[in-house]
């Protein structure tokens, strides 16, 4: 298999997470990921890969997804923890801060929780 290849099957996994789980619109990805609509709309029909600084951004998601899955006990609860608002993100809910282009802040407000402290 070819660098591409796995290129773009990575970054459709992690696209079609957000999708599927998360809910979030092609538009809502982009401002997740700090591109442009389209660019994610030419990854989702692998038509392209990502650029190394938006490779990045993917691999951010990527982890958050994997904070997710092991911050909870079941998807759901941490489906619904996106959606509270949260002190470390000033009182914003993580997917209101996630749509900002903050996705750091989010990974980091969940490995503080992962890590047993209280923020």
């Amino acid at each position: 298999m070819k660098r591409a290849d796995l290129e773009l099957e990575f970054t459709g996994a992690a696209l079609g997470w957000a999708a599927d789980e998360l809910e979030f619109s092609e538009p809502e990805i982009s401002q997740t990921l700090g591109v442009d609509r389209k660019t994610v709309h030419r990854w989702r029909r692998r038509e392209s890969v990502p650029g190394p600084e938006q490779r990045k951004q993917v691999e951010k998601l990527s982890q958050l997804k994997w904070l997710l899955d092991n911050a909870f006990r079941t998807p759901d609860i941490g489906k619904r923890w996106l959606y509270r608002p949260a002190p470390g993100l000033g009182g914003k809910t993580p997917a209101a801060s996630l749509l900002e282009g903050k996705i750091d802040s989010v990974i980091g407000v969940l490995a503080t929780h992962i890590s047993g402290a209280y923020v």
